[in-house]
């Protein structure tokens, strides 16, 4: 089936798309990106703070956890939409296909587009990709028989649990890996004794154990000892935004670019205005629960609307619906991620960006038995649910290969994030994509071409 028939039908046939209507969908899908630019940056990222504040989090913490499930939204949809409604075919290469672009594209796009360079953290990084790592192993060893059972989901779900568990104790045992691994790790105590440089910047005083400052609070510094602002909403919104509210939305720039930019999006800054709640202003800041969720929920719409006009667009252009999968709808699925790592990262903010670059995938991976338990044990239990298992030892390696290569490239450069590792990341990133196509075309390995609708 064509990659199309999963959405509704377009607004112009293949014949007028193919006579210039396709104009069009390139336009709606430029007007998507600024849509979720907009929703990452004005209401995603504040509700974020405000959580991360609310429950001491660090910023990779925070990263792996509510920015992960908020960005990764649009893939809990689309999982639970694959079970309940369409009841199709949730094969392998559908939850595991933007998985390179994940880790290498989004990383890729961090370090280049963004001025900063950030210091990095060796244990948020190790600990997000080997849980990412042990998550790939468990979706593979459930979906092997191409059946899940309702204690294959439930295994899944444990497994996120204990990932949860994980991350409560970060503290101790990030403090644990620092005090074993920087004798013997001369590039990670060279890393530490830089990030101890910076302390005094963020609120870190001279004392015996700097990394203790607080119990409730983990070694990255984002929040103040004696403020009741996190360092994370200081460096996003400036300090002039801390204790007033920020300029209204319907305040027009002065700048010509900026003012045609906020012309063009005033139906979306209207739409957002009148259905989530800002919560960086005083009077909406209990509500920053309901500006999560609203804001994911408008992510996933956008996404959606993204996904089905780049999947429309690559069939009128006759690509195989097998590099679609592989490149334009990869990167389409990932752009929230995409969106709100770069304006993390460009803020200096690296631990966070890269925990949820890799700490999205092991929400993906595992969320995914949610809807498997939920229909398995309640809906229909007594049959299990069908998936597909095609090529599981071919994106099995592929996936650790990209692991590896992210944390070597980290590794040599240093435990920064900047252009230099961007750069690197973007280089690997369309050599394991070219792979993946070269093998989806069958010019490499046994696999027979498909193409678009085949």
């Amino acid at each position: 089936m064509s990659p199309s028939s999963e959405f509704p039908e377009g607004f112009f046939t293949k014949q007028e798309r193919a006579d210039g209507g396709i104009i069009i969908y390139f336009l709606i899908i430029l007007y998507m990106f600024m849509a979720m630019s907009i929703v990452c940056d004005e209401y995603f990222l504040p509700s974020l703070e405000i959580i991360s504040e609310s429950f001491g989090l660090s910023q990779n913490v925070a990263g792996a956890t509510f920015m992960a499930a908020g960005s990764s939204a649009p893939e809990l949809v689309t999982a639970f939409l694959g079970v309940f409604i369409t009841e199709g075919d949730i094969g392998i290469s559908t939850i595991l296909g933007s998985a390179i672009y994940n880790l290498l594209g989004i990383c890729a796009a961090c370090g280049l587009l963004s001025n900063v360079v950030s210091t990095l953290s060796c244990w948020p990084l190790f600990r997000d990709c080997a849980a990412y790592m042990i998550s790939v192993a468990a979706v593979l060893a459930i979906i092997f028989d191409n059946q899940v059972y309702w204690y294959e989901g439930t295994s899944l779900l444990l497994i996120y649990g204990l990932y949860v568990l994980v991350l409560c104790f970060d503290i101790k045992i990030n403090q644990y890996i620092i005090k074993k691994c920087s004798p013997c790790c001369t590039c990670l105590a060279k890393a530490m004794e830089e990030r101890s440089e910076q302390q005094p910047l963020t609120g870190w005083e001279d004392e015996d154990q700097p990394f203790i400052r607080r119990q409730s609070r983990t070694d990255s510094g984002v929040f103040h000892e004696d403020s009741g602002y996190s360092q994370l909403s200081i460096s996003l919104h400036g300090l002039s935004q801390v204790s007033e509210d920020p300029p209204s939305v319907f305040n027009m720039p002065e700048a010509d670019l900026k003012r045609i930019f906020w012309v063009l999006s005033l139906p979306i800054i209207i739409l957002l205005f009148l259905t989530t709640p800002d919560c960086r202003r005083k009077f909406w800041k209990n509500y920053f629960v309901v500006t999560f969720f609203m804001s994911a929920l408008w992510i996933s719409a956008f996404t959606y609307i993204l996904v089905w006009m780049v999947t429309i667009t690559g069939e009128t252009l006759e690509i195989p619906d097998t590099v679609m999968g592989l490149t334009l709808l990869a990167a389409g699925t990932s752009i929230p991620d995409t969106i709100a790592s770069v304006l993390v990262a460009r803020k200096g903010k690296g631990d966070m960006a890269m925990s949820n670059i890799v700490g999205s995938n092991v929400f993906d991976m595992l969320c995914l038995g949610v809807p498997w338990f939920i229909k398995t044990a309640f809906i229909n239990a007594s049959a299990p649910v069908e998936v597909k298992s095609r090529g599981l030892t071919y994106i099995t390696i592929f996936l650790n290969i990209s692991i590896i290569f992210l944390l070597l490239a980290v590794h040599l450069n240093g435990w920064k994030l900047d252009r230099k590792l961007g750069l690197v990341c973007l280089l690997l990133y369309l050599g394991l994509a070219t792979l993946s196509v070269l093998y989806e075309l069958g010019i490499i390995g046994n696999n027979k071409i498909r193409g678009c609708g085949g």
